[in-house]
């Protein structure tokens, strides 16, 4: 016996409400806090730390500052509560002036230590700006703090932080801020060997493409600059760093900042040198970060090709050491 069209139609709406019921439940939404420095109970710092709200891009009603100092980290801290150990992205907002300091420190408290990265607060002020993702322990204690300790000149800043866990879902990430270059920029061939150079400015942060342990470099050629051995096995290098962002050794997670850019070694202007290696062999990163830009995931390096990304022969301009 067939059913009537109006009966089949009630059958598949029940069917489909029952497969909505017993289907699993999807992922929670990752959790967001944010810590002002007016939040109660959730920010302290020393008499040395003043209070403004002379920056109109403040976040709330007003903003801590400091003069620099070397005797001592004398750090105003954010506090929060952690709901569970894992990774989490981690934020600051702060205004930005030319008077204010270019080398902040941001200190987190990690699971395996205190970790330092340094933010030019001159510059991309107004808005949240991501330190990268680290892996938080549970409970409620000091996450985020803004050390006075510093070589660059110019009030540090303590404005707000926001925390938000799973650290975004990602586990790779551009070298540099998306908004930085358009998309055309990260097809463009190299010089001369599998690599790309990236225009921009000195002073734009450089970012761990993704998890891994840092090498810092430093010589005539590179520059300052970092080898950052993934956890695929893989080297990606940076060169001409103005400076570092982490210390030899250190273990970062994508996202997180490793450099400022700029224009050291054997480089003829302000850019990122950046390069990709498994073993001795030199690939094209070209494709891994278009894919990246286009929020998919990249090759595995070992796939990346050899050739096809350079201009001229290898023998006729001077080669980035492979450090």
């Amino acid at each position: 016996m067939r059913l009537s069209v109006t009966l089949r139609a009630l059958v598949a709406a029940l069917a489909a409400v029952t497969l909505v019921l017993l289907a699993p439940p999807g992922p929670a939404s990752a959790a967001t806090v944010t810590v002002d420095n007016a939040t109660a109970g959730r920010f302290t710092a020393s008499a040395n730390w003043g209070t403004s709200s002379w920056s109109g891009q403040r976040y709330g009603a007003d903003y801590r500052f400091a003069t620099p100092y070397s005797g001592a980290s004398d750090a105003a801290w954010f506090s929060a509560s952690i709901a569970a150990t894992g990774p989490h992205l981690v934020e600051v907002w702060y205004p930005a002036d030319a008077g204010y300091n270019n080398a902040t420190p941001f200190i987190i408290a990690t699971t395996s230590g205190n970790q330092s990265v340094t933010v030019n607060q001159r510059t991309n002020g107004g808005r949240w700006v991501a330190l990268g993702t680290f892996n938080l322990a549970a409970g409620d204690r000091n996450v985020v703090g803004v050390s006075r300790w510093t070589s660059g000149t110019g009030y540090v800043v303590a404005d707000a932080v926001r925390i938000t866990s799973g650290g975004g879902g990602s586990a790779f990430a551009l070298p540099l801020p998306k908004s930085a270059l358009p998309r055309s920029e990260y097809d463009d061939p190299h010089h001369d060997y599998p690599a790309i150079d990236l225009p921009v400015g000195t002073g734009t942060p450089a970012y761990a493409v993704r998890a891994g342990t840092v090498t810092v470099i430093n010589d005539s050629s590179c520059g300052r600059g970092i080898n950052l051995t993934g956890t695929d096995g893989a080297v990606y290098t940076y060169c001409h760093f103005s400076s570092w962002s982490v210390s030899n050794g250190v273990t970062v997670s994508p996202g997180q900042q490793i450099g400022l850019t700029g224009n050291t070694g054997n480089s003829t202007g302000p850019h990122l040198h950046f390069g990709i290696r498994t073993g001795s062999t030199r690939r094209c990163p070209q494709n891994f970060l278009l894919a990246i830009y286009d929020g998919v995931t990249p090759p595995a390096a070992t796939s990346l090709p050899t050739t096809g990304c350079y201009y001229v022969s290898r023998s006729t301009e001077p080669v980035v050491p492979l450090g």
